[in-house]
C-alpha cells in the first residue's frame, strides 16, 4: 500500500512536469498556466473522489495509489500560480 501511494505521487508529478512544461513553453503562458490550473484542480478532485469509492470497497492499494495521484501536483500548481501572479 505505501509503494503504491509512492507510485501515486511520482507519477502525479511526472504527469504535471509534463503540463507545466506545455504551457510555459508556450507564447502565451500565461493563460495557458491559467488554464492548466483549473484542470488540475478539477482532475484532483475527481481522482479524490474515486480514491475515495475505492477506500470505501476497501481496495486500499488502488485507493492509496489514487490519492497520492493529484497531491504534488496540487501544491506544485499553487506554487506556480503564486509566482506567476504574486
Amino acid at each position: 500500500m505505501i509503494v503504491a501511494g509512492i507510485g501515486g505521487l511520482v507519477l502525479g508529478h511526472i504527469l504535471w512536469l509534463v503540463a507545466i512544461s506545455l504551457a510555459v513553453g508556450s507564447p502565451s503562458s500565461s493563460t495557458l498556466v491559467l488554464l492548466i490550473t483549473a484542470v488540475v484542480l478539477l482532475a484532483a478532485a475527481a481522482v479524490w473522489y474515486l480514491a475515495w469509492q475505492r477506500y470505501q470497497r476497501r481496495e486500499l492499494a488502488w485507493a492509496a495509489f489514487l490519492a497520492g495521484l493529484p497531491v504534488s501536483a496540487v501544491i506544485f500548481t499553487i506554487i506556480v500560480l503564486g509566482v506567476t501572479y504574486l
